[in-house]
Parts: structure tokens; sequence; C-alpha cells
């Protein structure tokens, strides 16, 4: 009898003790779900009741305070779709100061009542003033790059302006601002004046291999919109913020680096009428050539795509000759606008984004290892590297529209 006490009494105060449910049990109601960062320098008191200037603070040599905001999402208020279910707004913004991001970040607990987690986060947002300070690469960064509950695949972006604003945008439906960032972001594929998406986890790699980068620029319009075109140059040395590229630069440099995913080029045909051309299809394969000291490069890159509009007086003739006419144009237009983006690279900036120097190191080791510390750094070689293009375009739908082309005699 007691032997069959033990063997069914045991075991089900095991079951009782295992089943009783999650000891640290949190409702979702009152957790902080926090979706989205942004980071920037301010003047602001840390402590309200400190009546010091910002002046007096500075000449201390003190270390510059910083202002985080952050999203936090309301999930009672939130449907599946990032959009409110209820007309409350399914979000709310917070801001505090600190010397610290890390202690900055902690500061929100004395703000809520709510347990904040960034396992949700979406992105990581900082001001360009960081971007081009010492402070970018020298601490500000850390925290991000450290901490364990950062995602490596949250977006990161450099905004023009104060970071916060892309996180107070007004938009349809109710939309909560950091995943309507994420959802636009996705865009790459669809624009070619989109870089591909910058991750964290990328950030942390580029600035470990001291290589020269590019990250999305995002800009808050007038009518509090955001807009996500062109890109943002960051010295690989230093890490931080040396310059940017324009949307038609943005254009080229994806053709370059062969992160052409989908995009449209326009230029005027023989007889002046605008044609577009949409790419859905594009190859770049960078050749180097080593001959003892001197370094040379081909760049190969390969179009194929539609013709998507003509403006053409009476319709656009289908002929074999003009779509060859329009591959032409389009191809000149390519090879300008890649030799324009390569120019400023190599003259203005003396900085290689494109990672050529990891071409030489596949092909010849020996020359990687006695150029790399002076490739955009140093005696910087790289800005006079000749680099050829050679572009070759290919139109293989042409639509339903215009006229067909007729056979002679």
């Amino acid at each position: 009898m007691r032997a069959c006490l033990y063997k069914t009494g045991i075991p089900c105060l095991i079951a009782v003790l295992l089943l009783s449910g999650c000891w640290d049990l949190q409702e979702i109601e009152e957790r902080g779900l926090v979706i989205g960062l942004a980071l920037d320098l301010t003047d602001e008191e840390v402590d309200p009741e400190n009546m010091e200037t910002y002046e007096e603070w500075k000449k201390k040599g003190e270390p510059d305070r910083v202002r985080l905001t952050g999203q936090v999402a309301v999930p009672t208020q939130q449907g599946g779709n990032g959009q409110s279910e209820t007309e409350s707004q399914p979000y709310f913004n917070m801001s505090t100061v600190s010397h610290s991001v890390f202690d900055a970040l902690r500061l929100f607990s004395t703000r809520s009542s709510r347990t904040f987690t960034l396992d949700h986060i979406k992105l990581v947002a900082v001001s360009d003033n960081i971007a081009a300070s010492d402070h970018f690469n020298e601490g500000l960064l850390d925290f991000f790059l450290r901490d364990h509950q950062m995602r490596r695949r949250m977006l990161f972006f450099v905004t023009e302006g104060e970071a916060s604003q892309l996180l107070e945008l007004e938009g349809q439906f109710n939309e909560i601002p950091a995943m309507k960032i994420e959802a636009v972001s996705e865009n790459y594929s669809r624009s070619n004046r989109i870089p591909h998406p910058f991750a964290i986890g990328t950030l942390s790699d580029e600035i470990a291999k001291e290589t020269s980068f590019i990250i999305r620029k995002i800009k808050v319009t007038k009518d509090k919109d955001i807009k996500v075109a062109g890109a943002l140059l960051f010295d690989g040395k230093f890490s931080k913020l040396a310059g940017e590229l324009g949307e038609q630069e943005t254009i080229a440099y994806n053709l370059i680096v062969g992160e052409h995913q989908n995009g449209i080029i326009t230029a005027p045909d023989k007889q002046g009428h605008i044609a577009a051309f949409e790419i859905f299809s594009a190859d770049s394969k960078i050749k180097p050539t080593i001959k003892r000291d001197n370094i040379s490069f081909d760049i190969h890159i390969s179009a194929t795509g539609h013709l998507g509009e003509t403006q053409y007086p009476g319709g656009n003739p289908l002929t074999s000759k003009y779509i060859k006419e329009v591959e032409e144009v389009m191809k000149k237009e390519i090879e300008t606008e890649v030799n324009k983006v390569t120019e400023k690279l190599q003259k203005e900036f003396k900085l290689d984004p494109f990672n050529l120097l990891d071409e030489i190191r596949v092909k010849n080791y020996k020359m990687y290892e006695k150029v790399r510390r002076n490739w955009d750094q140093g005696e910087k070689i790289f800005s006079d590297v000749p680099i050829r293009f050679h572009i070759d375009t290919k139109i293989e739908r042409i639509g339903i529209s215009g006229k067909p082309e007729q056979k002679e005699g």
C-alpha cells in the first residue's frame, strides 16, 4: 500500500509543481514593448534641478548629454498589421536625458509603470550630427552593439536633423511610425534609389573591418512623412559620416556593387523624347588587373528590363531599330552615371564603399597586404586607380502599345 502511494503520489506532486504556471509570468499589458529608439545630442539638463548652464558644464570637459527617445507599442490597441483597432493611439513616445545611452534607457522606468523590453525593436536611428562626430564610434554606439537584447537584424538609420522626428510621424490609419518606416524600407526591391537594408549587425561588421560603407538616407518631409532615398557615406577608418550620395548616384552605386533589384532609368532618346527603361535584372562582375605595382579594375554591368514608357508623338514605333536605339541610349546613360559617382568617390571623398580592396585580396593576397593600410587612408591609393566600365543593356519586353513594325516593300 505504501509502495503504491509512493509510486502514484510522488509523480503527482512533481506534476503539480511543474504545471502550476509560470512563476515569472507578466501580463502583456504590463510590458512596454520598445519598437524604436532615436538618439540625439542635446544641451538639456540631465537633472532639471541643476541650474548649471550648458556652457559652464562643457568647460569642465564632461561628456556630451544624449536624449534617447523610445517608441513603445500599446498591445491592447494594436492590430496585427501595426495599425490601431480603435481610435486610440497604439503607441506612446518618451524621452530621457543622460550622459549614458544605457542609463537613459533605464530612466524610462522612472516615467512609467511598465517593464520595458527590447525584444521587439524594429529600428535604431541617430542624428546626422552624432554620425559626423567622434562620439559615433567612440562611445554612443557601444550600447547598441553590446546589449544582449539588441537584435542583429534590426534596421539602423542616420537621419537628416533630429532622429526623434522619425518617431513623431503623422501617418494614415494611426500607423505606428517605427513599423511604417520598417515597411517603407522594404521597398528597396522596388526602387533603385534605396540602398540595400543596413542592420545593426552589418554596422558592427563594417566597423570591425574598418572598410568604408554606405547607409540609407532617411529624412522627415515638411508634411511630417518620411522619405527613404539616397545614401550616406561613412569613412571606414573612423566610422563616421563623411558625405552623401544623391538619388541618381545611389542608382549608379547599386548597379556597380550588384545590389540593383528593380528600378527605372530615364533618358531622352535620339529624337529628344523621354524613354523609361525598367530594369528587372542586373548583374555586376568586378575584375581586378594587377601588373607589378599597377592596379586597375574592369567592371562589367549587364541590365535587362522592359520599355516602360516612351513619350514619342503619335505613339512609339515598335521597330527593332528603335528598340536598339533605346538600348544604346540607356547604355550611355548608365555609363555616364556610374562614371560620375566613381569620380566623386575617388576624387572628392577618396573613399571606397565598393569594397574593391577585397577583390584585390582574393586575386593577389601579397598585393593586398602591401596596399591595404593606404587604400582609402594614408596615401589613398584608391583615388588614383583606373576603373573602366563595360555596360550591356537589353530590352526584353516592349509592352502592348505603339505602332507595329512595317515591312518594307
